[in-house]
């Protein structure tokens, strides 16, 4: 009886932890959405179309969406392939590149190119302008977001389609090429096929991602009048009046929109379906490596050219500019020096405030999302309680809404007495943690299901109670899946731009690192921006190498 009712205390606090970060965001932000002077209604749908061109925004939104995604996916699977499925050389090292990628804030790669390619001033068109008299590049232009997006993206999209490709029976390709197919008929009829559940995936995620991001379109569409979802809303909270109502619409229109996808995920993904895509078998084997001969050079220079394009240049280019006195175009070595790093470590006067807020949150959201993704995860793996499916998909419905509309949703619900919390640090960490969170309840249920039940049955007939099993059995098995689903919590924590920029209501208390990048940036101070955007990066190598080097490298 003890026990039993000891696991419906765990469900209850688990469970209002759920619906408080989660389902009541939402809620309030459909409450916003139907607001009017005069009650509720869908007043603030048709203004968005009649008095704000919201039909343009729209428009803008799922081109620079959609683009973004079709350049991550084709650059990203090509990646994946290549690692996962041939013989190109020096695989560990385009991995641990490609996860630089995907760990590194977006903005550096946008500020970087704004410095190479920027239509009047930037390096490359100034030296191609010298040459042959013409400026070919705009980055503030919509397919200079998309590119600069999308060589941020593809690190997602490689992640996904070749963890997927590292886990298919090779047989089927064997079976193929014995046939007599060429290596493109296999890669195209059978390989990319068989994981298309992962291919799926990584197209909405990407997608849903897109409409997302912030900084990208603010730091290069902005200035070119170019607005998306994101801007806009940005405007929309940062007019005044705020316009609250207005935001709240916008990110409901999203956030349907993306249900719609969320569809997309589960008809492929479903029980029914699953199925046919069931190529994880006990008898499989690893495929030979398809052999790329006098490819293999080209397929080498195409990984490291995009490695250096995502990479490699964007850090130069940064680095580069943390140590420039002058406008960030000049390449004069009599302007070198660290200034910019003397100014933000020791004569910024918010650098310790800015420095402990961001690690504070980052520190407070991994302890909060762990703690939370842990019950989801043990509830619904470990007992039968009613209900439990649905907690699980209440926790990790929010990786499907944009996040700069989830943002407004946790504007809308703790903006007033008696829980007034905007423009303080709590705020910020339930609304990352609500983000965080369904990438920990994932983890730790594929967790859950590596463990054999039967290591806790035993613990239990030897007298241990359940708690107890949890803190000696269960936790200590789960430590590397929770180590590891801690560092990218907390990752992503450090390089968050959104929910602080739109929920610190611009107080020096809720100043992080990655607002004052971008807040500097704003401000024309590039130099000291790049070194603010370096010192970031040097927390998240700090987090991020160690781990890397202890998880094993498949060859």
């Amino acid at each position: 009886m003890n026990r039993g009712l000891g696991l419906w205390l765990v469900w209850a606090a688990v469970g209002f932890a759920v619906l408080v970060l989660t389902a009541w965001p939402l809620g309030w932000l459909a409450y916003g959405s139907l607001r009017t002077a005069d009650g509720l209604g869908f007043g603030r749908y048709l203004e968005l179309f009649q008095r704000f061109s919201f039909a343009g925004v729209l428009i803008n939104s799922w081109v620079f969406a959609l683009g973004t995604t079709v350049f991550a996916m084709a650059v990203g699977t090509v990646l994946a392939v290549l690692v996962a499925r041939t013989d190109i050389p020096g695989k560990p090292a385009i991995r641990l590149v490609t996860v630089l990628a995907f760990v590194s804030p977006p903005w550096l790669t946008a500020m970087a190119y704004v410095f190479l390619a920027s239509p009047n001033a930037g390096i490359l068109n100034v030296v191609i302008h010298g040459l042959v008299g013409v400026k070919p590049f705009d980055v503030h232009s919509m397919t200079g977001m998309i590119v600069v997006s999308g060589l941020f993206l593809y690190s997602f999209v490689f992640l996904t389609v070749e963890s997927a490709l590292a886990s298919v029976d090779g047989s089927y390709e064997e079976a193929a090429r014995i046939a007599g197919a060429r290596m493109a008929t296999v890669l195209m009829r059978v390989t990319l096929p068989l994981v298309t559940p992962a291919l799926v995936t990584a197209g909405v995620f990407s997608l849903i991602i897109a409409w997302g991001l912030f900084a990208t379109p603010a730091i290069l569409g902005m200035p070119a009048r170019i607005y998306v979802f994101a801007t806009q809303l940005y405007l929309f909270l940062n007019a005044f009046p705020p316009r609250l109502e207005l935001a709240a619409a916008m990110g409901m229109i999203f956030c349907l929109t993306a249900a719609l996808l969320g569809l997309a995920i589960y008809l492929v993904r479903r029980p029914g379906a699953a199925g046919r895509y069931a190529v994880i078998v006990g008898k499989g084997r690893r495929p030979a490596l398809m052999s790329l001969g006098l490819w293999r050079w080209p397929a080498l220079l195409l990984t490291w050219g995009v490695s250096t394009l995502a990479v490699f240049l964007p850090f130069a280019v940064i680095g580069f500019m943390s140590v420039n006195t002058a406008w960030f175009g000049d390449l004069s070595l009599a302007n070198l020096s660290f200034e910019n790093y003397v100014y933000v470590l020791t004569q910024y006067p918010n650098t310790a405030r800015v420095i402990g807020n961001t690690l504070a949150i980052a520190a407070v959201e991994t302890a909060m999302v762990l703690a939370v993704a842990l019950g989801v995860a043990y509830l619904a793996a470990r007992s039968d309680l009613p209900g439990r499916e649905a907690l699980k998909g209440l926790a990790t419905y929010t990786v499907l809404v944009p996040s700069v509309a989830f943002v407004t949703g946790v504007l809308w619900s703790w903006i007033r007495p008696p829980f007034a919390l905007y423009g303080t640090l709590a705020i910020i960490i339930l609304a990352q943690a609500a983000r965080s969170l369904p990438i920990a309840v994932r983890n730790l249920a594929d967790g859950f299901r590596q463990l054999d039940p039967a290591l806790e049955e035993a613990a239990r007939i030897a007298g241990a109670g359940r708690l107890r099993v949890f803190g000696r059995v269960v936790l200590p098995l789960l430590r590397l899946v929770a180590l590891s689903t801690g560092t990218i919590v907390f990752l992503s924590a450090l390089r968050d731009l959104n929910t602080p920029l739109f929920l610190g209501a611009g107080s020096a208390d809720t100043l992080t690192l990655a607002v004052t990048i971008f807040l500097f940036w704003g401000e024309g101070r590039q130099g000291e921006s790049a070194a603010f955007t370096f010192v970031l990066l040097a927390l998240t190598l700090a987090v991020f190498l160690p781990l890397y080097r202890r998880e094993p490298k498949v060859q």
